[in-house]
């Protein structure tokens, strides 16, 4: 029988983690606020330094015991992004300017290579390598949309930077997931496993994608969804779509953006999303970037930080280069095709959620592979929106 005092609070107060959620977000929205009222510090860099903290003191904003993991946090967040950067891939805009598609394939394919050799150079093994290279492509989604959004950018960079963005991050969970083969091969030794498992994840998840992009173009002859009210029905399907990813062990990534793609170019729509896409939306990518930091330890500069260092700058010079080698020819100018080789320097959420495939799949993967990509992400979250920032001013393309 409980005691007749048990209505008072137990002592030691100990706060469950809707506290610690609580006081993240606060922070969070609060530190973002002030660093952009006070130095138009980008937002985002604001969020990052919070997840740090998080991180530093073991406080996880989220916590599977209040019923939600964090990975699925995570999906949701991602997969409202990867859809609407998905959506703004005109293929109608590529076949008119195939230098467009010349220029993606340089800065991805660059990537690639250069961030092989960059890592191979410091003693990183093969498998390992080829896995961070193939990460090391995609631009982050989440933070050009949000920095797109913060600025209130528009013009030729802005759109070529949503445009390659949504292009790299395609190839990246491609390239991830035919090395899963590989890795499946070395860790299971069944060689048609090793075929068949990166067929069932790509052909399925297209096949998803397919049924999210036809069920939106569907709604969207019924009602409107350009407006924040009606938009609840696309948060539903993309919801639905995360579920049937898990359910059937599918890409969630590559499900989401694929089905923006498709649902883009299955017909001619106007844009599906407002500027802000309501406030559930932005309240989950203020989370995602929050989470994406909360699982770093600094040790991992220890054991991945010199390697990190070399992605970064390999990276960097890949993209710059892939993207001036063909700005001309598509229709720019070396300035802006320099600040859009610039902007493409975001890496966060799709890069750690790949990470996180590898070892949903491999949990015995080598550990560098984390240390590797999370100090990566660390610097780039903090670093990269400054960069971005600094691209748009000088294309002309700021306007806020």
């Amino acid at each position: 029988m409980k005691s007749a005092f048990s209505f008072l609070p137990d002592w030691p107060l100990v706060p469950d983690p809707v506290f610690y959620a609580g006081l993240a977000l606060l922070a969070a929205g609060v530190c973002g606020e002030i660093g952009w009222r006070a130095i138009r510090l980008p937002r985002v860099t604001s969020y990052a330094v919070i997840g740090l903290i998080a991180a530093t003191f073991g406080t996880h904003a989220i916590d599977e015991s209040i019923g939600f993991s964090t990975r699925l946090l995570m999906d949701v967040s991602l997969g409202l992004l990867l859809f609407e950067l998905g959506s703004r891939v005109d293929f109608r805009w590529l076949k008119k300017n195939p230098w467009l598609i010349a220029s993606s394939l340089a800065e991805s394919g660059l990537t690639f290579v250069l961030v092989l050799a960059a890592l191979l150079f410091v003693h990183v093994p093969t498998m390992e390598a080829t896995v961070l290279a193939a990460i090391a492509i995609a631009t982050s989604p989440a933070m050009v949309i949000q920095l797109k959004t913060e600025l209130r950018a528009e013009g030729q960079v802005t759109q070529r930077m949503l445009t390659l963005a949504a292009l790299n991050s395609m190839y990246a969970v491609v390239l991830v997931k035919i090395a899963s083969g590989w890795l499946h091969q070395e860790y299971y030794g069944n060689m048609f496993a090793a075929v068949v498992q990166p067929l069932y994840l790509l052909l399925g998840s297209l096949a998803l994608a397919y049924s999210l992009a036809r069920g939106c173009n569907l709604l969207y002859r019924r009602i409107s969804l350009r407006d924040e009210h009606s938009f609840v029905a696309v948060f539903g399907l993309v919801l639905l779509a995360t579920a049937l990813a898990h359910l059937f062990k599918l890409s969630t990534i590559l499900t989401l953006l694929s089905a923006g793609i498709i649902f883009k170019n299955l017909d001619q729509r106007p844009q599906l999303w407002p500027e802000h896409f309501g406030s559930a939306g932005w309240l989950l990518t203020v989370i995602l970037f929050v989470l994406t930091l909360i699982s770093f330890e600094w040790r991992d500069i220890v054991h991945g930080g010199l390697a990190a260092l070399m992605l970064i700058a390999a990276r960097f010079v890949a993209k710059l280069v892939g993207v001036l080698a063909f700005s001309k020819p598509s229709g720019i100018d070396f300035k802006q095709g320099a600040a859009l080789g610039i902007s493409l320097a975001p890496m966060s959420a799709l890069a750690y959620l790949l990470m996180d495939d590898t070892y949903m799949l491999y949990p015995d993967f080598d550990p560098a592979l984390r240390s590797i990509v999370m100090c990566s992400i660390v610097a780039l979250q903090l670093g990269a929106p400054l960069m971005v920032y600094w691209g748009l001013a000088k294309a002309g393309e700021r306007r806020q």
